[in-house]
């Protein structure tokens, strides 16, 4: 996250009314988002049993404590997230009373645009917190926790790891960059058209030429997705072939080549995440920019902001 997103998140933040369940119910769901990264450490060694052909005893104490992890991970997990899907609506709707508190316009046609910017930041805002509620706390928590794990594991895979990570995100960062000039211009149409269908039945235009950004926004995140996960078959497949290669050279494990691919598979997963963070971040900032260049909404000083 860089200083503009954390600068507004923090802001969003400020603005909620219920700070501490909010924060409670955070940290609750970063706990049970190490469960899932212990359940693939556990799988193993239920894979180790077998191949050392242990008695049946011991591998049944190994999957009743996958069992009980799970169920701990389950509670947690969707306590916590439905929580915080609560919190996150509540704050929705102060950042709706901070803004419209002491907001005065000439018209309706005014008014309505400047209802519309707020409600596309406060929906943006929304989506955002809860993608940073699930799956985003799992990846900052797997983000933090894969790459040591994979050192210790095996440095040539921690190598390719990294240079995965590295090369995904210089796209990520490329094809956001785009998302957020397209994205500026729907939001741009998106004001028109519902401003004009609030005082008009004649919005045909408006309407067309709104799907037509529509379009070049989903047309870009095809294209956006399909380098990325391409991207990411590339290093998957590059990763499998080694282990492979050390199982049938008898330096390596079948318990291994799982031990090490789950936390591999993991890190696409909370990478896909980051991405689709990112991408909602982006929607945020964009509408918080367009609020900052309307001169009528004067709550606060936006461009301290970004």
């Amino acid at each position: 996250m860089d200083k503009r997103s954390y600068r507004v998140i923090s802001f969003i933040l400020q603005l909620a009314t219920n700070k501490k369940a909010f924060f409670f119910w955070l940290f609750v769901r970063f706990i049970s988002a190490i469960l899932p990264l212990v359940t693939i450490y556990q799988f193993s060694q239920v894979i180790n049993l077998l191949e050392k052909h242990s008695s049946f005893i011991p591998i049944l104490w190994a999957l009743i404590w996958i069992f009980v992890v799970r169920i701990i991970d389950n509670f947690l997990r969707l306590r916590s997230i439905t929580k915080l899907e609560y919190e996150i609506s509540s704050i929705s709707f102060d950042i709706h009373n901070f803004f419209l508190s002491d907001l005065k316009t000439e018209s309706k046609s005014e008014r309505h645009e400047i209802v519309q910017s707020i409600r596309n930041f406060a929906d943006a805002s929304s989506v955002t917190l809860n993608l940073i509620k699930q799956p985003g706390i799992d990846s900052i928590v797997s983000l933090c926790l894969i790459p040591p794990i994979l050192f210790f594991l095996d440095f040539r895979v921690f190598i390719l790891n990294f240079a995965y990570i590295f090369i995904y995100f210089a796209i990520d960062i490329y094809t956001t960059q785009h998302y957020a000039h397209l994205k500026d211009i729907l939001n741009t149409h998106t004001e028109t058209y519902y401003a004009k269908l609030q005082d008009s039945n004649d919005f045909d235009l408006e309407q067309k030429s709104w799907s037509r950004h529509f379009r070049r926004v989903a047309n870009w995140g095809h294209n956006e997705w399909s380098l990325l996960q391409n991207t990411a078959v590339v290093f998957y497949s590059l990763i499998l072939l080694y282990l492979i290669y050390l199982v049938t050279v008898g330096n390596k494990q079948v318990s291994d080549l799982v031990l090490i691919m789950g936390y591999v598979v993991q890190t696409q997963v909370l990478l896909n995440s980051i991405s689709s963070i990112k991408d909602s971040l982006t929607d945020m900032l964009v509408g918080l920019e367009r609020l900052a260049k309307n001169s009528t909404v004067s709550a606060v000083d936006l461009d301290d902001l970004i």
